[in-house]
């Protein structure tokens, strides 16, 4: 696995924090090799005063060969979901095999003229320790429809990865029927027998009609370190 962390700084700052000025970022992400390769990207705030900042959730994407895109301030500020005009942080973007990573940075002073260009190639770190790797888990039908006695939703989360996965929190989102958090413990590497945990989720009230769709995501805040952020997510139906 090749992460790569990238400085980002975007928008208008006063002078508190930076220079005033208007700041851009394009991160340019190039798969240099001969197969589609799958890409994942977060986005990790930095605050002042040493507070750390929100992480956002994992995006995913894939670049076929010689393919490339773009992550700049427009992209960064919809993930980031955060108010302001003003962000500065790191991208962490993952891949199986080497990118070519170039950020451009740019910014205008009271001209509004561009008044600073630079160029930077972000270097990769390997990531050679162990990795979680957390997954909903279906039943043998395929179906995240698992309940128990009360009628809650049970959903069971396994760690298939080669390293010990911290506690964590697992979302269920109902849609317009809320959203239901519940803690998740720590888990051992597969196939040891704590590495599987079975947590039930109350089904609000309404959420059949007639059936209950949801959505469960693993790891919600993406506080686990994993091999694979992809596929953390899992979609079902209760027939009502």
């Amino acid at each position: 696995m090749f992460r790569y962390a990238v400085k980002f700084i975007c928008g208008k700052s006063d002078g508190s924090l930076v220079a005033p000025g208007t700041y851009w970022t394009a991160i340019n992400v190039r798969n240099s090799g001969s197969n589609r390769v799958a890409i994942s990207k977060r986005m990790c705030i930095a605050l002042p005063s040493e507070k750390p900042g929100p992480v956002t959730r994992t995006f995913d994407a894939a670049l076929g060969p010689n393919e490339a895109f773009e992550i700049d301030n427009r992209d960064i500020f919809g993930h980031i979901d955060r108010p302001g005009d003003f962000a500065k942080g790191f991208v962490v973007i993952d891949c199986a095999t080497e990118l070519d990573v170039v950020s451009v940075y740019s910014a205008a002073g009271s001209t509004h003229q561009i008044e600073t260009l630079f160029l930077e190639r972000a270097p990769y770190r390997r990531m050679t320790d162990p990795l979680a790797d957390l997954v909903p888990v279906p039943d043998a039908n395929q179906s995240f429809c698992k309940r128990n006695a009360k009628g809650d939703l049970v959903v069971t989360v396994k760690n298939q990865g080669t390293g010990t996965a911290g506690p964590c929190t697992t979302r269920v989102d109902f849609g317009k029927f809320g959203v239901v958090d519940k803690p998740t413990p720590a888990l051992a590497p597969a196939p040891a027998p704590d590495s599987t945990v079975d947590i039930a989720f109350p089904i609000p009230f309404g959420a059949f009609d007639p059936d209950c769709e949801f959505q469960i995501i693993v790891d919600v805040n993406n506080v686990v370190s994993e091999s694979s952020e992809g596929n953390n997510r899992g979609n079902g139906t209760c027939i009502g």
